[in-house]
């Protein structure tokens, strides 16, 4: 964290430096993009975190029942442990632990699979989202543009004057309009 900050002053103090020996007072330009809520807040990246949550709502019910049907197994156990046979007591313990395995698996590959799909999603969009932020921050004349998404940010502060998240999201649904117009269904 303290190499953060030590770095953020670095970059701000060679800015203010180039300040002193440029030949006018031309000022520096600094934006602030939350880079996270342009992709997930344009229209392709609600669409396409809409079809992310369906697809983990089904699994999650998929998993709850899994989960539901051990729990029975477990209370079938419990309940019958004294009537049961040994051999029948030995295959439904067998059962209830190869289901948790598979359980688990089913678990972690699924934690694996969202993951990676939510990657991915953030990725295709990041790919289109990033060239816009350099033409709008050219256009603009920033110097520098800051992402102001993560809590591990250094920013402690921003201006809602030089926060440019809104701008992108426009510009990325101009330039995406495909996914603007597939977006407009999702919102009924």
């Amino acid at each position: 964290m303290k190499r953060k900050m030590w770095i953020v002053g670095l970059i701000l103090g060679l800015m203010a430096g180039n300040n002193l020996w440029a030949q006018g007072t031309t000022s520096q330009k600094i934006g602030v993009l939350s880079y996270f809520r342009a992709l997930i807040e344009c229209a392709e990246g609600k669409v396409a975190n809409d079809d992310f949550q369906k697809k983990f709502e089904a699994r999650k019910v998929e998993l709850q029942k899994r989960q539901t049907d051990i729990q029975a197994l477990q209370q079938q156990l419990e309940t019958q442990r004294q009537t049961l046979n040994d051999e029948t007591l030995a295959s439904l313990n067998k059962n209830i632990q190869i289901k948790t395995t598979e359980l688990q698996r089913a678990q972690e590959d699924s934690e694996k699979e969202f993951n990676l799909m939510r990657s991915e999603i953030l990725e295709r969009i990041g790919r289109k989202m990033g060239p816009l932020v350099q033409k709008y921050a050219q256009e603009n004349s920033f110097s520098l543009v800051l992402d102001g998404s993560s809590q591990a940010s250094q920013l402690i502060f921003v201006n809602s004057a030089i926060d440019i998240t809104n701008e992108i999201i426009k510009r990325y649904d101009a330039a995406n309009p495909l996914a603007a117009s597939a977006a407009a269904p999702a919102k009924k």
